[in-house]
């Protein structure tokens, strides 16, 4: 009688400590991106939203999510699969996607840097070299202290607003900060 009931804690056992696996390497790998990626700066447009279960968060618009589709090199990826866009920065600090592929490009040059995308709709149909695609890095959300969203939807209307984004090798970004007339305001914390 006490070898199976032996044997079901064991089993929860080990079902508990992978769950504890899964969720450690998501924080191990969210804290090494923030740590250790290539840091650009990206121009924001806020609005307040919530979440029901996270808070109060700034959803964020990038200059750089408006792809047109002519930089696309290469057949186009399938619907719902991620992409590359590589961002060169210009003489003023912007960054604007200059190429996207469906294989992970390798940029050397320190005035470039390749994000992973996905698509937030279909590919236009149309071959118009003016065919814009809207396109989400992942970073299109930032969460607040609670009544911060509102304030952060003004201070945006009134200043520059940008996003201190970290970048790993792989093209996976994390938000760092956001950055207000210059100065981070913002910093995300580790954990």
């Amino acid at each position: 009688m006490t070898l199976p009931r032996n044997r079901m804690l064991l089993a929860l056992a080990v079902i508990a400590l992978a769950q504890t696996g899964v969720l450690a390497t998501m924080v191990v790998d969210r804290v090494r991106l923030i740590k250790t990626g290539r840091e650009i700066t990206l121009p924001i447009i806020p609005v307040d939203p919530r979440d029901l279960f996270r808070g109060e968060y700034v959803r964020l618009g990038y200059a750089a999510a408006r792809l047109p589709t002519r930089l696309l090199e290469g057949p186009r990826p399938r619907e719902g699969a991620p992409f590359y866009v590589v961002l060169e920065r210009n003489a003023d600090g912007a960054w604007t996607p200059v190429k996207a592929t469906r294989a992970p490009p390798q940029e050397a040059s320190p005035d470039r840097i390749v994000l992973k995308a996905r698509s937030t709709y279909r590919w236009p149909a149309a071959t118009s070299p003016d065919a814009i695609l809207e396109v989400r890095y992942g970073i299109e959300r930032y969460f607040v202290p609670e009544g911060q969203g509102l304030r952060l939807e003004k201070l945006a209307q009134q200043k520059k607003m940008a996003t201190l984004v970290a970048v790993d090798a792989r093209g996976n970004a994390a938000i760092k900060g956001l950055i207000i007339d210059g100065k981070l305001q913002y910093e995300e914390p580790l954990f």
